[in-house]
């Protein structure tokens, strides 16, 4: 399946992300299932897409200038709009994968201090 989602996936940071991913699900207790190499092939094609968005951010800038007739505006720019789309999309399909802060039920850390020997 690695395969067939390559073909897609051609930005060499979106295929890394694409290979730590996977390790990712694979140490889950579960492990890695098609479905979520699915997802994890749809993060990695979302990361390329953001870097070519991020490029053409950094090439025109966050908006521009634009002149019609005598009347002059400010155009944003709507790569700025749609990288943050795929952002949040990406947030989400990392938290349906269990591999967010939040959804991986961390252990609490118990801290050594002396803050119950102080008077109340």
């Amino acid at each position: 399946m690695r395969e067939e989602h390559w073909q897609r996936i051609t930005d060499e940071r979106a295929r890394m992300l694409y290979d730590r991913l996977c390790a990712a699900c694979d140490e889950r207790e579960d492990g890695i299932t098609d479905p979520d190499q699915m997802i994890v092939a749809d993060v990695a094609y979302a990361e390329q897409i953001k870097q070519m968005l991020m490029d053409d951010i950094s090439t025109r800038g966050i908006g521009q200038e634009r002149r019609n007739g005598r009347q002059t505006y400010w155009q944003d720019n709507r790569s700025l709009q749609t990288y943050r789309a795929y952002a949040e999309q990406q947030r989400k399909q990392l938290s349906e994968l269990r591999l967010t802060p939040v959804r991986r039920k961390a252990q609490a850390v118990a801290i050594e201090d002396d803050f119950d020997a102080f008077p109340d």
